[in-house]
């Protein structure tokens, strides 16, 4: 394991799973925050972490911020920023990491990301994977598919007795807890002779939205229903970023994801949670 990880985009969903399942296993973590005073980041340094200030908007407090660690974890936010911005965070990240001499970069990309998608906030992860290939940088690549958290936007309809997604009834969509990713990029700085220069697609579980209705049925004691509407509707529904949902389910309807969920945890030693599991311990 690298002594000391630096934790990108600390405070979101992913950077903060990672940092979480690092201080479990007593690393040193650092994290980066644009507002150390932030609730946020105040929480991260109750859990433990080293709360640092930084910007990927200033490549200089990246490099101040590396100057302390060996290891890097990095995510980059489209829906906050949009495109042009998200690629620039990726390579002044890539670009602070080589001028620090990193010795592991690990760079959280999105499932689907090298196969020519259309989706935008997929090809600005691709631009940052080829810059990154690029580098004279050590790093891995993580792919992870639709995340289990997302469906937290569901929670109220689903009280109520609905889940509504943009999607084919045949059709299944592969999901991961973002807990599994941190257990997963712990064991991948963890085990850097293994993993650096690999890519990763990772999901947990595989379900139509009538078997997604059918465990959420199953935990909540409510009868859920299975909504099918098509990613035009769904668009239309949506007060921003219809558009880019439209495309994106679009091509979960028609390509999808691709991880070998079965082979991945096997060939890993790992078990991720299932949909079921996930409701179970989220409530």
């Amino acid at each position: 394991m690298s002594e000391s990880i630096l934790v990108l985009g600390a405070t979101g969903t992913q950077g903060g799973a990672v940092a979480d399942q690092l201080l479990d296993e007593d690393v040193t973590v650092y994290a980066l925050t644009r507002d150390a005073e932030s609730d946020a980041a105040q929480s991260l340094e109750e859990r433990g972490a080293d709360v640092v200030e930084g910007n990927l908007d200033e490549p200089e407090t990246l490099e101040a911020a590396m100057d302390e660690v060996a290891g890097v974890f990095c995510v980059t936010n489209f829906w906050e920023h949009g495109y042009e911005t998200e690629v620039q965070h990726g390579k002044n990240a890539v670009d602070a990491a080589v001028a620090s001499e990193i010795d592991h970069f690990v760079f959280s990309s999105v499932g689907g990301a090298e196969r020519d998608t259309g989706i935008s906030h997929f090809d600005s992860k691709w631009e940052i994977e080829q810059y990154l290939n690029e580098a004279d940088l050590d790093a891995t690549i993580v792919r992870p598919v639709f995340f289990m958290q997302n469906l937290e936007g569901n929670r109220e309809e689903v009280m109520d007795g609905t889940i509504t997604l943009a999607m084919e009834r045949h059709v299944p969509l592969q999901m991961l807890d973002v807990d599994d990713l941190g257990t997963f990029v712990a064991q991948i700085f963890a085990n850097p002779d293994r993993y650096i220069g690999e890519e990763f697609e990772l999901a947990s579980d595989e379900l139509t939205l009538t078997a997604t209705a059918i465990r959420m049925a199953d935990v909540t004691g409510v009868d859920v229903t299975a909504n099918h509407v098509s990613p035009a509707d769904l668009a239309e529904m949506m007060d921003q970023g219809g558009e880019e949902y439209r495309v994106m389910f679009e091509w979960f309807n028609e390509h999808g994801y691709e991880s070998p969920i079965d082979k991945l945890q096997a060939e890993h030693g790992l078990t991720f949670s299932r949909l079921t599991e996930y409701l179970e311990r989220t409530g």
